[in-house]
């Protein structure tokens, strides 16, 4: 990723989607710099998917919110 302009720090919240076999899935949070909540939001999957097993058309995010401001 390319940083152009300004970084911001969002706190970024997800996980799998609540299921028949698992009703309350445990919640991952990272902090993430981007320039807006849009990009954040995709590291956040990219990164879950790179640690677990867990993939954003099976998940959800939580919140996604700028720290600090």
């Amino acid at each position: 990723m390319k940083a152009s302009g300004t970084l911001r720090e969002y706190k970024v919240i997800g996980r799998l989607l609540p299921s028949a076999k698992n009703p309350a899935p445990p919640l991952y949070r990272m902090r993430i710099f981007a320039p807006n909540h849009v990009v954040a939001k995709s590291r956040f999957w990219y990164f879950v998917s790179q640690l677990r097993k867990m993939k954003k058309a099976s998940g959800e995010t939580v919140y996604c919110g700028l720290v600090g401001v």
